[in-house]
C-alpha cells in the first residue's frame, strides 16, 4: 500500500491489468465475476467512511454522498463524494463554511489553511487496508483457481 498527496491511499495489485486484458478475450464471464469480487473487496472503506461520516453534524448529507467508483477498466476503485462541501466537513475547523457572493468563483468553500486532520475518507482507508488486502488476495486467488481449472 502507497500514499501520495494527491491520489490517497491505493493497494496496487502488479499485473492486474494484464489479468483483466487477457480475462477480457479469454473469458468474460470471469472477468465480470472477478470486478465483482475486486469491488466488494472495497466495501469496508466505504462502510468504515460512512461509520466515520456518522459523527458529522450535517443531517447524513456526506455520508450519503459516498461511494465507490472503478477507474482503468476495474483495475483501480476510489473513495469518491459529490457534497460540494466535501472539504469543509472533511477538514475544516468548526465555522468554516461554504462561500457564497462574490468570492465564490475563486474558491467555493472556505477551508482555513491550518486545517483539522482528515475526519472520514483518509482514516477510513486507513482502518480498512488490510481488510481489502485480504479480501482482494481471496478474489484473485479464487480468479486465478478457475483459470487454472479453466486450461487444463
Amino acid at each position: 500500500m502507497s500514499r501520495s498527496l494527491f491520489t490517497g491511499y491505493t493497494v496496487e495489485v502488479k499485473g492486474l491489468d494484464d489479468l483483466i486484458n487477457w480475462l477480457k478475450t479469454a473469458d468474460p464471464k470471469m472477468l465480470r465475476a472477478m470486478k465483482k469480487g475486486l469491488k466488494e473487496s472495497t466495501q469496508p472503506v466505504l462502510k468504515k467512511a460512512r461509520a466515520n461520516a456518522d459523527a458529522i453534524r450535517d443531517a447524513g448529507t456526506y455520508r450519503d454522498s459516498l461511494s465507490i467508483a472503478s477507474r482503468k477498466s476495474g483495475a483501480e476503485y476510489i473513495l469518491k463524494t459529490d457534497d460540494p462541501a466535501a472539504g469543509v466537513k472533511e477538514f475544516a475547523h468548526l465555522g468554516a463554511y461554504y462561500r457564497t457572493g462574490k468570492y465564490a468563483n475563486r474558491r467555493k468553500v472556505g477551508v482555513p489553511r491550518r486545517a483539522n486532520p482528515p475526519r472520514v475518507m483518509v482514516p477510513a482507508v486507513q482502518d480498512s487496508a488490510d481488510e481489502v488486502r485480504r479480501r482482494i488476495d481471496e478474489c484473485l486467488a479464487e480468479v486465478l483457481k478457475e483459470v487454472e481449472h479453466g486450461q487444463g
